[in-house]
């Protein structure tokens, strides 16, 4: 499932990340990476989903959610 479809309070972790190199790039660099785990604190309709991973709360936009590839963890 995308991040897009990720419920608020689940655990999951990134399968994969997709999009254009550049897009790749700045994804990672803020340590989203392949295998990273993660919470989502929230997850509206017309809001950016923020999640928290690796000690740090992340605000991303939908769109850009759409391209992150995710597992449920619990």
């Amino acid at each position: 499932m995308v991040l897009t479809e990720a419920k608020e309070g689940m655990t999951g972790r990134i399968r994969s990340v997709g999009g254009t190199p550049e897009y790749q790039r700045r994804i990672t660099s803020v340590g989203l990476t392949p295998g990273c785990v993660f919470n989502v604190i929230q997850n509206r309709t017309k809001q950016p989903v923020l999640i928290y991973a690796r000690n740090t709360q992340i605000a991303l936009d939908r769109s850009d959610c759409e391209k992150i590839e995710t597992e449920v963890v619990s």
